[in-house]
């Protein structure tokens, strides 16, 4: 089998390192080593490219432009020009011939190729990932004007995926839930949405040594939408509790020239530091060691898909304090402790008790270890390829309402 992976929402440049991009290495890389005879080629921009080589990727690459003349974003909206840009240039450029295209996420610009390898290879199987659904541009942080085209744009991408994809997957969470109604809604069967999850990569955790702690408290992964704006409020109510608590930022930061701002005027720099890997990008055993460098993790994110970040802090053996998001509900229960969304004063206080009483750290960090345990990329890589075998294998049209493939 040949598979094409459609993963263009990198743009010029990498940026953050988002779930999508990690679970697409997490298992295509596990597919290259367990599936005999398996073909896979990458549709891609620069950005997404350069990335994915720091991550380990060793696919073939067919490059869709990002800009017409730039190399680098000048600004961050101008992601949204770069979509553009890739979506026209898969008209022209020469998509990868194969049996099955996996899109790694609902951006348009992932959304676009697939279609028209579709329609210009008779047979092709489209499956699609759905990582998450943005919220309605009032309530999600960051530009309004933004915010507002980009949730029109996955409402597009929702009914071309509800029309034309073989199957979507979506995230086992309640967040997932909401997704396959609206595809349900847009004329989609349950027959061909299936319930994915993520991992995270146990192996290499388990080969990292405890090093010494340096730091109170990590935050990976800082945009506005995963809580970059409540660092500082959250932090200084917390130096009233506990004085001198100090902060990591690292794994990804996005736009955090005006968070980085803010803190500095508000006289915490000191207290935070912001980590930047050399290359951008650390290996999975290097992020681990610096995570485990850290005595809890620290996630105030409001939107998220399923929290790949606390799985694997969890695994590291740091407690989690975390919004009372409902993704977060049923996926980790009890193996967290929550406080309600925009509560800085609570979340401080939370923070303060598992860095200084044992006898509430210790069971989130049992039940943690519990949890991380049953999420390794191992045993999801080896669900997905026996989903994508059934999908691919299927001689049934996209408009059918039979069944494709496994609904978990």
């Amino acid at each position: 089998m040949k598979v094409a992976w459609i993963l263009n929402g990198c743009g010029l440049e990498s940026g953050s390192i988002t779930g999508s991009p990690i679970r697409f290495q997490a298992v295509s890389s596990r597919w290259a080593q367990t599936v005999p005879g398996l073909e896979q080629v990458l549709v891609t921009t620069p950005g997404g490219e350069a990335m994915l080589r720091k991550m380990g990727c060793a696919l073939g690459t067919v490059r869709l432009p990002a800009s017409l003349l730039l190399r680098r974003e000048p600004f961050k909206a101008f992601r949204l020009w770069s979509y553009a840009v890739t979506a026209l240039a898969a008209f022209v450029r020469r998509l990868p011939q194969a049996e099955l295209a996996v899109t790694v996420s609902d951006y348009f610009c992932d959304i676009v190729p697939a279609l028209l390898m579709k329609r210009r290879q008779p047979g092709l199987r489209w499956i699609a990932w759905i990582h998450h659904r943005e919220r309605a541009p009032g309530e999600r942080p960051g530009n309004r004007l933004v915010n507002e085209v980009t949730w029109r744009m996955q409402a597009w991408s929702f009914r071309q995926i509800a029309r034309h994809a073989d199957q979507a997957w979506v995230l086992e969470t309640d967040a997932g839930e909401e997704i396959a109604a609206l595809l349900r809604a847009e004329g989609m069967p349950e027959s061909r949405i299936r319930r994915m999850r993520n991992g995270i990569d146990l192996a290499a955790l388990r080969a990292v040594r405890q090093p010494p702690h340096r730091v109170d408290a990590v935050m990976i992964g800082v945009r506005p939408n995963k809580g970059a704006f409540d660092i500082v409020p959250v932090w200084k109510a917390l130096q009233k509790l506990r004085p001198g608590t100090t902060l990591r930022l690292m794994g990804g930061l996005a736009g955090e020239g005006p968070v980085l701002e803010q803190i500095a005027r508000e006289g915490l720099s000191p207290l935070i530091e912001v980590y930047r890997p050399e290359g951008g990008w650390l290996p999975p055993e290097a992020f681990f060691a610096k995570v485990r460098e850290a005595r809890v993790l620290f996630a105030p994110s409001h939107e998220e898909g399923w929290g790949i970040a606390l799985c694997e802090a969890m695994a590291c053996g740091l407690p989690v304090a975390a919004y009372d998001l409902a993704v977060y509900r049923r996926i980790y229960g009890d193996a967290l402790a929550t406080v309600p969304e925009n509560d800085h004063q609570a979340f401080a206080v939370t923070l303060a008790r598992l860095l200084d009483d044992p006898s509430s750290r210790e069971p989130l960090l049992r039940r943690g270890a519990e949890c991380a345990a049953r999420n390794d990329w191992a045993a999801v890589a080896a669900e997905d390829w026996g989903a994508a075998v059934q999908a691919s294998a299927a001689s049934l049209s996209p408009t059918s309402g039979a069944h494709t493939g496994p609904h978990r």
